[in-house]
């Protein structure tokens, strides 16, 4: 079935979206963010439905949730992830963050060291500071164009006295790795054995590429997961992250125990009706629709990478396996982080999401969930502003690489 993903969407200015009407005051009125990890694209059309259907009721009081809820859960993640979620680790949140700072509270004491593998989601290193706790990096590798853990000095601070608990991010935000069984072993392992927590950031873990596969890190065994709190929601999913929807799944009685106390004690597990109702219609019915997503994702991920590659060679493109983030070394430009800031936003026109706040300034984030023509169109400002610069830019195209880039095919 065709979901139009190509067909353009206005523009969601002056309804007060964080992605286009909070962008820094002062810019041009037609720049265009390929920024904040929310699609261009409408939701499936069985949850605007049964949106439709509920906003249509006038009945929205306070919401809990039930069979449904925990069917089409259960549901998903059996079939998609080969999981098997059971209902009593379920406690519900407003969002994944909001779900990761609780359990921070909760589950460590402040002081606590706490690991992270930058370049990260910028709320992992807040979640640690906010919150009191004390921020331990260990930092990607990039080794042959691909992004890995450096376990060597990861077993060097997860083994660290202070340290209670490790940040996972899997799929990995903004790199775009889908950790392996193997990798995730290791770094299970390894927590076990320094008797450190594993909170897992699950959040993209539909947003597969093919062949690659997303391994709940809880479903590696009991040990590993008596040792995990998982969060997830089908916000990325399914385009949804307004209506404030998601879950922390624990599968150790105490960890869930204390986790609800700090969830009602501080009030993130507040959530809507209309949260609710999508997450029930997306899970049951809409399996179709992010399969056609992932490919068109994919499609636009190969044009951006082969445009990249005809006209600034030097770039980096991070291969994307999950996700539908593209992550960029744009270093040779030859602008420091603010001067590339300004001539990207000012000069080509395109927001994006600046690689310091991941810890990266050298690199940017792009959010492919849009459009062909959309991301061709930035694409085509980048260049023209890099030409009007003087930049260095390849004019030409290398023999046999021109037919790579076309707009209208999933290539």
């Amino acid at each position: 079935m065709d979901y139009g993903f190509d067909r353009p969407v206005p523009a969601r200015v002056g309804v007060e979206t964080e992605k286009w009407d909070l962008m820094e005051p002062g810019l041009d009125p037609g720049i265009v963010p390929l920024s904040v990890a929310d699609m261009e694209f409408a939701s499936p059309p069985a949850i605007i439905a049964a949106l439709e259907d509920t906003a249509r009721s006038g009945l929205w009081g306070y919401t809990g949730w039930g069979d449904r809820y925990f069917n089409a859960l259960h549901g998903w993640f059996a079939s998609r992830h080969g999981w098997q979620v059971r209902r009593e680790w379920v406690v519900q949140v407003s969002g994944v963050v909001q779900g990761l700072g609780a359990a921070v509270r909760a589950l460590t004491k402040p002081g606590d060291g706490i690991v992270i593998q930058p370049p990260v989601y910028p709320p992992f290193f807040r979640t640690v500071r906010d919150n009191g706790r004390t921020l331990v990096e260990s930092p990607l590798k990039l080794e042959n164009g691909r992004y890995g853990m450096d376990f060597n000095d990861l077993a060097q601070k997860l083994a660290r006295p202070d340290v209670a608990a490790f940040i996972l991010c899997s799929p990995h935000n903004p790199v775009g790795r889908v950790w392996t069984e193997e990798e995730l072993r290791r770094v299970g392992d390894l927590c076990l054995k320094n008797d450190v927590l594993v909170i897992s950031d699950e959040i993209h873990c539909d947003l597969i590429q093919p062949p690659f596969r997303h391994v709940p890190f809880a479903s590696l065994g009991e040990e590993h997961a008596q040792n995990a709190v998982t969060g997830t929601a089908c916000s990325k999913t399914f385009s949804l992250a307004g209506l404030c929807c998601a879950n922390m799944l624990v599968p150790d009685p105490a960890k869930k125990e204390a986790l609800e106390r700090e969830v009602e004690r501080s009030g993130c597990g507040t959530y809507s009706i209309f949260g609710v109702r999508a997450l029930e219609a997306g899970y049951e019915q809409c399996g179709p629709w992010l399969d056609e997503l992932i490919d068109y994702v994919g499609g636009n991920y190969r044009y951006l990478r082969d445009f990249m590659a005809l006209h600034f060679p030097g770039a980096f493109v991070a291969p994307l396996e999950g996700t539908y983030l593209a992550w960029l070394d744009l270093s040779c430009l030859g602008m420091e982080a603010g001067e590339r800031a300004r001539f990207l936003e000012g000069e080509a026109l395109l927001y994006l999401s600046h690689g310091a706040p991941f810890g990266a300034p050298g690199f940017e984030r792009v959010n492919l969930a849009c459009p062909r023509s959309v991301l061709a169109a930035a694409l085509d400002r980048l260049l023209t502003a890099a030409r009007k610069r003087g930049l260095a830019v390849q004019e030409a195209a290398p023999a046999g690489t021109a037919s790579n880039i076309r707009r209208n095919e999933l290539i």
